[in-house]
C-alpha cells in the first residue's frame, strides 16, 4: 500500500518487464511527475533489451514541412516485448531531424538514416524527403465553434478541382494542414453535430479558418475530443470498454502528449500542461466511470472506450468484484474482500471518479511478482472501487 503519489498515472501503462516495475514504483512515490528532473540512482535491475525495431516508418517519401512519428519496440532478455522510448538521432538533420519523442520533421529534399538506441540494442532505418512540386501548395487553418473554442476531429476535405478528395482532420487545438493542393478548390469542414461550412482555397490563401455552429451538447458520445459544455454535458459517465481504452480530462485544447510508459522511464519528457487526469486500461474491464467537471475544457477518449453514457451497467449487486471501476451500493456491497493478487495489482477506494489522487480514499499496489493474498474493506461511504486484472476477482468475506 503506497498511500502517496498519483497512482492513477500508474494505471496508464503496464508491461511485463522489470523496467516498468521501477517506473511504477518511482511514479507512485511522486518522483516521476511533470517537470521532475529526478533520475534513477543506478541501472534498473532485471531484463535488458536484446533487439529493437522502429515502427511507423513512412511508406512514401515525406513532403517538406510534414511531421511523422516513429515508435520503438523492444524485445527483452526475458522474452517480453513492448513499446519503449529509445534515444533518437538523424544522420542528416538538415534533411529530416528527429526529437526525443520520435517525431520526424522533414526539412529538405534528400535521405537520412534514423537511429534508435536503447541500452545495448540499436537499429536504424532510412527516411526520404521528396522535393517540392512547384504546382502544389499547402494550406493551414483552424476550426472553432461559435464560442471560439477549438474543435477537434473536424474533417476538412477538398470538394472540387484537381485537389478533390484530399482531406485531413483537425488536431486537438483545432488546427489543420492540407498538403499538396493544386489549383482553386472549395474546402468543406464537417463534424457530426455541426452544420457544414465551406470556403474557397487558392494558392494565395495561405490560411483558411472555419467557424462551426451546432446544436445542443449531448449526454452520450464515443471516441475523440469533445468540448465540455458546448459538445458534451458535464456529469458522470459510464462505458463498457475494450482493452486499450484511454481517456483524459483536459484544461485546454493543446495537441499535448499523453502520459505513457516511455515518459515514466525517461524522466525528461515534455510536460503536457493541459492534462488534468486520465487512465489507460490494458485489460478487459467490465466497466469504466469518469466524472467530467464543468470546469474541464475538453474530454478525450480512444475509440476502444466505446460509447460513454450517463447510465451504469445493469449488473445488480455482484457477489465478486471483477476488474473495472464499480459503484459502491448499486454494483458492489460494502464489506471486506479478499483477492489473490499478481504482480502490479492496483486497487483504489474512490470518493469520486475524476481520475485524480484527490478522488482516492485509499490505494494499494502489489510490487512483488509472487501471488499475494490481499484484503480490503470497502466502506459504505465510498463512491466506488477500482481494480485491475492483476488483482483477480475480489471475494467478499464479511460485512464492514
Amino acid at each position: 500500500m503506497t498511500g502517496v503519489g498519483d497512482l492513477t498515472r500508474v494505471v496508464l501503462w503496464r508491461t511485463a518487464s522489470s523496467a516498468a516495475v521501477l517506473a511504477a514504483i518511482v511514479y507512485a512515490l511522486g518522483l516521476g511527475g511533470c517537470g521532475d528532473s529526478a533520475t534513477p540512482t543506478g541501472p534498473p535491475p532485471g531484463p535488458v533489451p536484446t533487439a529493437l525495431e522502429i515502427r511507423g516508418l513512412p511508406e512514401e517519401p515525406l513532403e517538406i514541412g510534414t511531421v511523422t512519428q516513429l515508435t520503438g519496440w523492444a524485445t527483452f532478455s526475458d522474452g517480453a516485448t513492448g513499446q519503449v522510448d529509445p534515444l533518437w538521432s538523424s544522420s542528416a538533420p538538415e534533411v529530416a531531424s528527429v526529437d526525443g519523442r520520435g517525431f520526424v520533421f522533414a526539412h529538405a529534399a534528400g535521405e537520412t538514416r534514423i537511429t534508435a538506441t536503447l541500452g545495448p540494442a540499436s537499429t536504424e532505418a532510412g527516411v526520404a524527403v521528396a522535393p517540392v512540386n512547384p504546382n502544389f501548395y499547402d494550406l493551414s487553418g483552424q476550426a472553432v465553434n461559435h464560442n471560439g473554442r477549438s474543435v477537434a476531429d473536424v474533417l476538412v476535405i477538398a470538394l472540387d478541382g484537381p485537389s478533390a478528395g484530399k482531406a485531413t482532420v483537425t488536431r486537438g487545438d483545432g488546427g489543420y494542414i492540407l498538403h499538396d493542393l493544386e489549383g482553386d478548390t472549395t474546402l468543406a469542414a464537417r463534424k457530426d453535430g455541426y452544420a457544414e461550412v465551406t470556403g474557397l482555397a487558392t494558392r494565395d490563401s495561405g490560411r483558411l479558418d472555419f467557424t462551426l455552429t451546432g446544436g445542443a451538447p449531448r449526454d452520450a458520445f464515443g471516441g475523440g475530443q469533445w468540448i465540455v459544455g458546448d459538445e458534451v454535458l458535464p456529469g458522470r459517465y459510464f462505458t463498457d470498454p475494450d482493452s486499450g481504452c484511454f481517456w483524459q480530462r483536459r484544461s485546454g485544447f493543446s495537441i499535448g502528449y499523453p502520459v505513457n510508459r516511455a515518459a515514466l522511464l525517461r524522466f525528461d519528457s515534455e510536460p503536457d500542461l493541459d492534462f488534468i487526469a486520465g487512465r489507460e486500461l490494458r485489460f478487459d474491464s467490465g466497466q469504466e466511470i469518469v466524472d467530467i467537471h464543468a470546469s474541464d475544457a475538453a474530454f478525450r477518449s480512444r475509440s476502444e472506450c466505446g460509447e460513454w453514457k450517463t447510465e451504469p451497467r445493469d449488473t445488480g449487486v455482484q457477489e465478486q468484484i471483477p476488474p473495472g471501476t464499480w459503484l459502491v451500493g448499486p454494483q458492489i456491497a460494502p464489506g471486506t474482500y479478499r483477492a489473490n493478487a499478481e504482480y502490479l495489482c492496483l486497487w483504489l477506494r474512490l470518493a469520486a471518479f475524476g481520475g485524480g489522487q484527490e478522488d482516492v480514499v485509499e490505494d494499494g499496489l502489489v510490487e512483488t511478482r509472487a501471488g499475494t493474498a490481499l484484503t480490503v474493506t470497502i466502506e459504505a461511504s465510498d463512491a466506488g472501487f477500482y481494480t485491475d486484472a492483476e488483482c483477480g476477482p475480489w471475494t467478499r468475506v464479511e460485512d464492514p
